[in-house]
C-alpha cells in the first residue's frame, strides 16, 4: 500500500469516527434532555416553583412571538401564574425535533414541540385547555447539569378550550367563533 493511499484511508476513517462520536454525543444529550423535560413536567405538576426554577440558569430569558423579551424575574412570575391559574396534571410533553450541540458539548440548542392539557377556570366554568407550540430552547451544561438558558423562535401556537380552537393571543370569550388563523390571510 502506498503512503498516499494510507493517508487518504486514515483521513476517511478519522472523519467517520469523528462523525460517529458527534452522533453519539448528540444522542446522549438528547436522552439526558428528554429526562430533564420529564422531570420539569413533574415539577410543574407538583406546583413547586423553586423546583421549576432550578431547571433554569440565573440569566434565563424568553423571547415571545411578538419579540418581547421576558427576563428571569418576569418568567418566574409567568410560571407562578401558570401553576396558580391551572390545575394539574398539566400533561406536558416536550418532543425534541432537532438538537444541535456545540463543539465543546456544553451548549445544546433544541427545536421543541410542546403540548399540554390541563383544567382551568375560564368564564366562570372549569374548562379543558389544550395548547401546543413550536419553539427553540437553549440549554447549557453548568455545575454538572443541563440548565435551560433561553426560549425563542416561539411560533405555531395553538390553543383549544373545550375542544374549540381559540386565538392564543386574546382573552378567552366562550361566545367567540372557532379561531381560524387562515381566515384573514
Amino acid at each position: 500500500m502506498n503512503s498516499r493511499f494510507s493517508l487518504v484511508l486514515l483521513a476517511v476513517l478519522f472523519f467517520y469516527h469523528a462523525r460517529s462520536q458527534d452522533s453519539l454525543a448528540v444522542d446522549s444529550v438528547k436522552q439526558i434532555l428528554s429526562r430533564r423535560y420529564e422531570a420539569l413536567a413533574q415539577a410543574m405538576d407538583s406546583r413547586d416553583l423553586s423546583r421549576i426554577l432550578s431547571f433554569r440558569t440565573e440569566d434565563f430569558h424568553s423571547v415571545g412571538p411578538d419579540g418581547k423579551v421576558l427576563d428571569n424575574i418576569m418568567m418566574k412570575e409567568y410560571s407562578q401564574q401558570f401553576i396558580t391559574n391551572n390545575l394539574p396534571p398539566y400533561n406536558i410533553k416536550n418532543t425534541i425535533l432537532r438538537l444541535r450541540l456545540s463543539y465543546n458539548k456544553v451548549v445544546a440548542v433544541t427545536d421543541i414541540f410542546q403540548e399540554a392539557t390541563r383544567k382551568r377556570e375560564l368564564a366562570g366554568k372549569l374548562r379543558e385547555v389544550k395548547t401546543s407550540v413550536l419553539q427553540t430552547e437553549t440549554w447549557i451544561f453548568v455545575n454538572n447539569e443541563w440548565k435551560l438558558k433561553s426560549v425563542d423562535n416561539v411560533h405555531d401556537q395553538k390553543r383549544f378550550v373545550d375542544g374549540k380552537r381559540v386565538d392564543p393571543t386574546k382573552p378567552y370569550d366562550p361566545s367567540d367563533p372557532p379561531f381560524d388563523p387562515d381566515k384573514n390571510k
